[in-house]
């Protein structure tokens, strides 16, 4: 039966030590604990270059890697190592799980599914623990154990239909720096349904049992920050712990998002070239941003997004661009020639304490029509009342959510 690692990830009571193999420090490739005392894992995109070396020095040669329009997109990989002996998995990161509203993410196939029966230290959930009853109280599971056999069962269910079932497991996590966390807790699902294949996807969600909050108790700062790079080529960062806050990091602060555990930032203003747009001041009010690594694009209200289509066009009519036709994006015919991507419109959203200026690459990008098309859409378009901070405007942004402080903060060109 195949074997997947699955986005849960929950800590019971692990202890850290440092490891004794100095092979295991080669399955963290690249990891590393950085001056600020933070675990740092490399991020990159599914056509960096590095990900052939990877995949082969990991014995990955027979794996298939699905390319597509979508996955070059959208989807970056960071390398967390599982298991006695260690084995490398890339998987995907989401700062929004278990979602109630409309969750975006996409997955590649990147390296061999976790096999249990070849770690040493691979043990089952017993279905009395703690844990295992707040996950079934979470997934609203009844019962969750096998019949005759002590194993903690686990549900997960995103709104678009995909799903991952299975046991809750614990395993060692090789962690930078030769460290490990024994008694790791996960889910090794038995069946999924996904829109596409992957190793796994971590947890950076506002949830106790997220991968985050359990590599972060083993700092002594409960933040953590990423940079997810802006094209192929360049290697951004997933640092879990302390972090630098001088003059460059801009900050705003952070919310929580009802009931909901998602992370979330109070917009109030936004601009194009410097223009306000003529919307009430008030409908910034009446919903907060969520900011979610799945999401691609951002999504705004409903008004906002018609004044901003409005600003947008005016400004790119008056430099030669033709509107395009498509539905809920705003797009624009390019005439073939070499576009000047310095001389297109710089949008800027207002936070509480700061302002966040978007260039070229976070506002515009070229579709597979060759039309310029603009990073944002309606909240029609996704969840209507929902505004989405995605991962297109945020690229190349140093971005920090310091849970501690309840902090959200972002340094231009980090990657």
């Amino acid at each position: 039966m195949e074997v997947f690692l699955a986005v849960m990830v929950i800590l019971l009571s692990s202890t850290v030590r440092s490891a004794s193999s100095t092979s295991s420090s080669g399955s963290t490739y690249g990891t590393n604990l950085n001056s600020d005392g933070a675990f740092q894992f490399p991020m990159f995109h599914i056509n960096h270059p590095l990900l052939p070396s990877w995949t082969q020095s990991a014995n990955m040669q027979d794996t298939t890697i699905i390319r597509g329009d979508n996955l070059q997109e959208n989807v970056f990989f960071v390398a967390i190592s599982l298991g006695t002996p260690a084995v490398l998995n890339l998987v995907t990161i989401d700062t929004c799980r278990h979602c109630d509203t409309r969750c975006y993410w996409q997955t590649g196939k990147a390296g061999p599914t976790f096999n249990p029966l070849k770690s040493s230290t691979y043990r089952n959930v017993n279905c009395s623990t703690e844990v295992c009853h707040a996950m079934h109280k979470i997934s609203g599971l009844f019962s969750g154990c096998v019949d005759g056999k002590d194993a903690c069962l686990y549900r997960i269910r995103y709104a678009l239909g995909e799903y991952s079932v299975g046991y809750l497991v614990k395993d060692k996590l090789t962690l930078p720096n030769n460290y490990t966390i024994d008694d790791f807790i996960f889910g090794c699902g038995a069946g999924n349904l996904y829109s596409g294949s992957n190793t796994g996807i971590i947890g950076i969600g506002n949830e106790s049992y997220s991968f985050f909050n359990q590599v972060a108790r083993q700092t002594n700062y409960r933040a953590f920050s990423y940079c997810l790079p802006s094209d192929h080529e360049n290697e951004g960062f997933l640092s879990i712990g302390p972090y630098v806050r001088d003059e460059k990091l801009k900050l705003t602060r952070l919310f929580s998002y009802g009931h909901l555990p998602f992370y979330a930032i109070q917009q109030l203003g936004m601009m194009v070239n410097g223009i306000r747009l003529e919307v009430d001041p008030r409908i910034y009010s009446t919903a907060m941003t969520i900011v979610d690594t799945g999401t691609t694009d951002t999504y705004i209200l409903s008004p906002l997004f018609h004044a901003l289509d409005k600003e947008v066009t005016t400004a790119m009519l008056a430099k030669g661009y033709a509107r395009g036709s498509l539905k809920d994006k705003i797009c624009f015919v390019t005439s073939g020639e070499p576009i000047d991507w310095n001389d297109l419109p710089t949008i800027e959203m207002e936070f509480g304490m700061s302002t966040l200026l978007l260039r070229m690459g976070n506002v515009f990008y070229v579709n597979s029509d060759n039309d310029i098309c603009l990073t944002f859409r309606p909240d029609d378009a996704g969840v209507k009342g929902a505004q989405v901070l995605g991962n297109r405007a945020m690229r190349s942004f140093r971005v920090v959510y310091d849970i501690q402080d309840r902090i959200f903060g972002f340094e231009a060109g980090a990657c």
